[in-house]
């Protein structure tokens, strides 16, 4: 079933709303309540509005209308009697207005316009003008302006329309046959006559600091050397054919001879003019705008070039850095391997000297300094009471006992009822003990500072495989390289027992924990807590965060605080200071990963998210001595280092 017809409507009332509706055979109501009525909604479709203005605000009557239409939104055509309507502004502005016709109009030009309105209606809707049904006698269609009429052919027909009007006043005209790339017109030369162009194709160009620019090509049109039309002046463009071309020049005295004898050379020369200056106007237009996009193009192609120097930058940094530190690695680490084993061969020379046997006091005394973990100030004092009560010492001889590590009461009455040189002998060998664990602890420490320093500094090869990762060992590892960023802050690191392990290539997971640990250390700013987290996730993977409880990241900064030479440190904003967050995300990105920022004033949280990498029977995992249930496990869920794991066993 074929939908309705539009329909025309009239709102307003009096002489000229009645003549509107008489002439244009269509249903009038009062007020723009009245098509809010059932009566007038269930007619069908309104395409057009002829909205009678009086006095009354025509920008209120014209909304009131269209709200109470609805959508589709019909054309509006308005019809006054005033001369001056400074009140349809809005309308204008949104659209709505189709046209205005002055009342009294000639009898018949209104319903002319209201027919050419409601075809616009129907086109716009994807239908046919001629689907457009008239209820009235057909009336004899009027006579186009020739200017309208040439301006709605196509070139070609428009051409040889001037072409045999110039040709009625002139006589035949020789028809010049070109090959490609002859000038018409030479930029910066005389232009005197016009070329009207019958067949083939014609560029523009103008000459540049960089080369010859085609301004116009498809929008050139038929006309050329438009300029003379407005006297003798320079040209400003090249025209040169591109293909075989057809020309017949015209002089500016034969052109003005040939509009003098007949008007319609003006017609269609007018028509022509208008055509190609428009071509060349929308041409023009695209280019502006495709310049605009090409400008913002070139600013973000330009701010990424500038990423790519400042990562190629830092990546040189790192590799010195790298360089130095391997060869930093190399030299301690055999100081370093003396150090340890000059520890424990006089530890092993000292127990010699010492000899006696397990009761011995002064060899006791050695022993347990040497192996004796530090004890909290109010264990000590504990410790002290209990002493002082089961003994009887003296203050002075209980806190010089504690501090020779003699807390057994059996022990230490032993010592007070020996000879008077028997207590500052075990206060010596405590202190020796107590020393050598001290070496012991350092050159552990500083073994394993060399250690990372040596994984973090050995170069990736883009092109090596992915190697099983303990995720927990890089963690371990990032906080022994950036321990000294970390004073004064309280660390908790949380990671579980059965996280899988990663692909990485070894040392670039240990930079991103250590680059989100020092910008944590940054925010906090030596007072804080910094909690490292990592767990499997739902689908097999780890998921990593670091979280402080810093001041947070504005939101207004948030989406660029992973671009290269941005930080926030302390609050504020600063540009090329370092390139560890974008360094991060990039490290991320190539191991398949995604980082993530969540922040409020008193919590931040960065996020990785890294898939696992499923390993067979007897796989090593780099950073860890060995995987799965066996492996053995230090503080807070990290694998043990080389002290920690000694002292497990």
């Amino acid at each position: 079933m074929a939908a309705p017809a539009p329909r025309t409507v009239v709102v307003g009332t009096g002489p000229v709303a009645e003549a509107a509706a008489l002439e244009l055979d269509a249903l009038r109501v009062p007020a723009p309540g009245a098509l809010a009525e059932p009566a007038v909604r269930s007619a069908g479709p309104v395409g057009l509005a002829v909205v009678v203005v009086g006095r009354a605000d025509a920008d209120g009557t014209v909304a009131r209308v269209l709200g109470a239409l609805g959508h589709p939104r019909p054309r509006v055509l308005v019809v006054t009697e005033r001369l001056e309507l400074p009140d349809l502004a809005r309308t204008l502005d949104a659209g709505h207005l189709g046209g205005v016709v002055m009342a009294p109009w000639t009898s018949g030009n209104l319903r002319r316009y209201a027919d050419a309105q409601l075809a616009r209606w129907v086109r716009r809707r994807g239908g046919r003008a001629e689907e457009v049904a008239q209820d009235r006698p057909p009336e004899p269609e009027p006579r186009a302006s020739g200017l309208l009429r040439h301006l709605q052919q196509d070139p070609d027909s428009a051409a040889a329309e001037l072409l045999e009007a110039v040709e009625s006043v002139l006589g035949p005209r020789p028809r010049l046959q070109l090959p490609p790339h002859v000038r018409l017109t030479i930029e910066d030369d005389d232009v005197g006559q016009l070329f009207l162009v019958l067949s083939g194709r014609v560029a523009l160009s103008v000459n540049t600091g960089v080369g010859a620019l085609t301004l116009h090509h498809a929008s050139t049109g038929p006309l050329i050397g438009l300029f003379a039309l407005t006297g003798p002046q320079a040209a400003t463009v090249t025209a040169r054919t591109t293909t075989d071309c057809e020309v017949v020049p015209l002089t500016v005295e034969q052109l003005d001879r040939a509009l003098t004898g007949e008007p319609r050379v003006g017609t269609a020369l007018t028509a022509l003019t208008v055509r190609a200056l428009s071509a060349r106007l929308r041409r023009a237009e695209r280019l502006h705008v495709e310049k605009a996009e090409l400008a913002i193009e070139l600013q973000r192609t330009l701010r990424e070039l500038e990423a790519a120097r400042a990562g190629l930058v830092e990546q040189a940094r790192m590799a010195t850095l790298g360089e130095t530190a391997a060869g930093v690695a190399h030299e301690l680490s055999n100081p370093i391997a003396a150090v340890t084993r000059g520890v424990e061969h006089l530890s092993a020379d000292l127990r010699v000297l010492l000899g006696g046997g397990e009761d011995d006091l002064v060899r006791t005394a050695f022993e347990a300094a040497e192996t004796r973990e530090a004890v909290s100030a109010g264990d000590e004092r504990s410790l002290r009471r209990g002493l002082a009560r089961a003994t009887g010492a003296t203050p002075s001889q209980v806190r010089r006992l504690v501090a020779a590590g003699v807390t057994d009461p059996t022990r230490a009455r032993a010592v007070l009822t020996g000879p008077p040189e028997e207590l500052a002998r075990v206060e010596a060998a405590a202190g020796t003990g107590a020393t050598l664990h001290s070496l012991r602890t350092a050159a552990d420490h500083v073994g394993r500072l060399v250690e990372d320093l040596r994984v973090h500094a050995r170069p990736d090869d883009p092109a090596a495989p992915l190697e099983a990762t303990d995720l927990a060992g890089t963690v371990r590892d990032a906080l022994g390289l950036v321990e000294h960023r970390l004073t004064g802050l309280t660390v908790d690191v949380r990671c579980d027992d059965d996280l899988p392990p990663v692909g990485s290539r070894p040392g670039r997971l240990t930079q991103v924990w250590a680059n989100l640990l020092s910008n944590a250390a940054d925010a906090l700013d030596g007072s804080g807590r910094v909690t490292v987290r990592a767990r499997r996730t739902d689908d097999g993977g780890v998921r990593v965060e670091v979280e402080d409880d810093g001041p947070g990241v504005p939101p207004s900064l948030q989406g660029r605080i992973f671009e290269p030479r941005f930080t926030t440190k302390h609050g504020v904003v600063r540009s090329g200071l370092g390139l560890g967050l974008g360094i991060s995300r990039s490290i991320v990105v190539q191991h398949g990963g995604t980082i993530g920022l969540e922040s409020e004033p008193g919590r931040t949280v960065f996020t990785v998210e890294l898939p696992a990498l499923p390993t067979g029977p007897g796989t090593t995992t780099a950073g860890a001595p060995t995987t799965g249930a066996g492996a053995p496990v230090g503080r807070d869920g990290i694998p043990p280092g080389p002290t920690e794991e000694k002292e497990q066993r």
